[in-house]
């Protein structure tokens, strides 16, 4: 009797989670970014208050392998970013990183680490209610959705290589 019950407690626990992880929707070209409310340390903010500028959302945390190897390679190309005067349209682009956390303040330690310098620097919670994961549909980390100044989305995963030359032909059309 209790191992069916226990059975059948685990199959409805294997299913909750299946639609969980698998049962979103990721954003794809064209889509617009979703209408959400991030919190960071001691502030929030709603992300439709960004549109104007050119966004890169990187959701990542500090308990994941490729995360950690590929904040500092981030880190660099902002600075890039921001420091090169060939980017004339540099003082309109953010980084907008959303790390996905049980708790505590790891993930600040390891952006700081990392070299992260953005002032859009945010924290769901690894369970429960992580609106922004949900409104883009992340399904995997590390995730980056590059959006235009109207909040659509132009790119998802797009190559730090490439985002300028991507933003050069947003601005040239």
């Amino acid at each position: 009797m209790w191992k069916n019950i226990i059975s059948i407690l685990l199959l409805i626990l294997f299913g909750l989670m299946a639609w969980y992880w698998f049962g979103r929707t990721e954003l794809v070209f064209g889509d617009t970014m979703p209408e959400v409310t991030v919190r960071g340390q001691g502030y929030e903010l709603d992300l439709v208050d960004l549109k104007g500028n050119y966004l890169l959302f990187y959701f990542w945390g500090s308990w994941c392998g490729p995360c950690r190897q590929k904040n500092p390679e981030l880190a660099r190309f902002y600075n890039e970013i921001k420091t090169n005067p060939d980017y004339k349209w540099a003082a309109d682009f953010e980084i907008v990183s959303i790390a996905l956390e049980s708790g505590g303040e790891a993930w600040i330690r390891i952006g700081e680490q990392a070299g992260f310098t953005w002032p859009y620097q945010f924290m769901e919670p690894r369970f429960g209610n992580h609106p922004a994961y949900y409104g883009f549909g992340v399904n995997s980390i590390p995730t980056s959705f590059l959006v235009d100044r109207e909040g659509r989305i132009v790119g998802v995963n797009p190559s730090f290589r490439n985002i300028p030359r991507m933003i050069d032909r947003l601005e040239s059309s």
